[in-house]
């Protein structure tokens, strides 16, 4: 076995591991964040061999311009898809309920969410399977590039108030929720238009000067039945529904 076959062995069996642990619990249908996570290993694992083997196999076998070209190539190009491809899993994850679970004070929250018996409209939500999944992204961000780009300077925010301790209790809803969320789902429904007060107050609404809380009720507990959710058993967030 010569040098190149040593060197790529090595690589294959340092890597293994990795690819491995990024296929872990992996389905039929591969997730977003699964893809990225896979595409960023993929990418770091190659950038390594590749400095490896460019470096220390082909230095003297290749003309002075291909080795620059050969070095940069896995100096910077396939890095930058290694972090681009973090970047992605990042964003990804943060969709999931699992997320948001994993802070201390939403705890309350994703408890009643998954509470069979619970009467808040996120909970009615997602025991009846109304958003599929990612339930506390679909309805916390506005869609489109600049709600997307809202909801994760909003999401930095909230990290560093977390990490800091820094938060005010009761955590509050900062403005007010817009309707616009709840209308691009129920808006265009046979159900929706069939309330003769939704055609009535639909200007009201879609300029928000109407709340749809204010009559279906509140969309998470209020802070003292918080407290009581927190001193219950803990409840672990799934990715998929129930």
């Amino acid at each position: 076995m010569n040098r190149l076959q040593h060197i790529l062995l090595l690589v294959l069996v340092v890597g293994w591991p990795g690819l491995a642990w990024a296929a872990e619990g992996e389905t039929p249908g591969i997730t977003s964040a699964e893809l990225f996570r896979i595409i960023g290993i993929v990418a770091a694992l190659l950038g390594i061999g590749w400095l490896v083997v460019s470096h220390w196999v082909l230095r003297d076998r290749l003309p002075r311009t291909f080795y620059h070209w050969a070095m940069l190539l896995g100096l910077f190009a396939l890095p930058a898809l290694a972090l681009m491809g973090a970047v992605e899993f990042v964003f990804e994850e943060t969709k999931t309920v699992a997320s948001c679970s994993s802070c201390h004070v939403m705890e309350p929250f994703v408890r009643d969410l998954q509470d069979p018996h619970s009467a808040t409209l996120a909970a009615r939500h997602y025991r009846n399977k109304w958003i599929p999944e990612n339930q506390c992204y679909a309805c916390h961000t506005t869609y489109g590039l600049h709600g997307s780009f809202e909801a994760k300077r909003d999401g930095l925010r909230h990290w560093l108030l977390y990490v800091t301790r820094s938060w005010d209790e009761p955590i509050q809803y900062s403005g007010s929720y817009p309707n616009i969320n709840c209308l691009n789902c129920h808006g265009g429904t046979d159900a929706f238009q069939r309330v003769p007060s939704h055609g009535a107050l639909m200007t009201e609404l879609q300029a928000d000067r109407v709340a749809c809380t204010s009559c279906h009720g509140p969309p998470h507990p209020t802070p003292p039945e918080r407290t009581r959710l927190l001193s219950a058993a803990p409840v672990h967030a799934s990715r998929e529904m129930p």
